[in-house]
């Protein structure tokens, strides 16, 4: 009952020794990198699989492996694709503060790569009423030279939201037409 193994790259019946990698067979002579100027044995080596083919790790890295966008050296191992690009996990990098983003989250900035954070400090704007974000799809106000969460923009005294109210201004913060009136600066 047993079976008989047949080799992947002659595809005859094996009697004797035989590799098993990747869920196929091969007869020991016939374990050797696809390239024929190599044809190394892949018994004692690395290798890798390539459109159904085995190469040697350094056939491999010289002419299939994908070159980095940053470094423009082979890639072998993990890597990433973003913005139509290959790189290094280590090479692709906020240019703010230098560390790897890695598979995370980032924002492309005039073609700049900037992660979460550095991108948030940097080009995010901020509600001048309370410092927090403004996220894409809030309601906000400009005002007095200032961005605004809609329901942040109220007066100064008494927090009425002053959104699309007529206001006054005194010292760079908004009151309602009350409250500026009988504001004494």
């Amino acid at each position: 009952g047993a079976r008989v193994p047949i080799c992947t790259s002659c595809h005859i019946s094996i009697r004797g020794p035989f590799i098993a990698a990747l869920d196929k067979t091969w007869c020991p002579d016939h374990f050797v990198c696809a390239n024929p100027a190599c044809a190394v044995p892949l018994i004692n080596c690395g290798f890798v699989e390539e459109a159904d083919q085995l190469y040697c790790e350094n056939d491999f890295e010289k002419y299939l492996a994908p070159k980095c966008a940053k470094c423009s050296r082979a890639i072998v191992g993990e890597v990433v694709n973003a913005l139509r690009n290959t790189y290094h996990m280590h090479c692709f990098v906020c240019v703010a503060c230098g560390q790897p983003i890695g598979s995370g989250s980032f924002h492309n900035e005039d073609g700049k790569i900037y992660c979460i954070k550095d991108w948030g400090k940097l080009f995010q704007t901020k509600c001048y009423g309370c410092q927090f974000p403004i996220e894409p799809g809030d309601k906000w106000v400009e005002a007095l030279s200032q961005n605004w969460h809609s329901e942040c923009f109220n007066c100064s005294t008494c927090q009425m939201n002053l959104e699309g109210q007529p206001f006054c201004a005194k010292n760079g913060k908004p009151y309602c037409k009350k409250h500026g009136a009988t504001r004494n600066f």
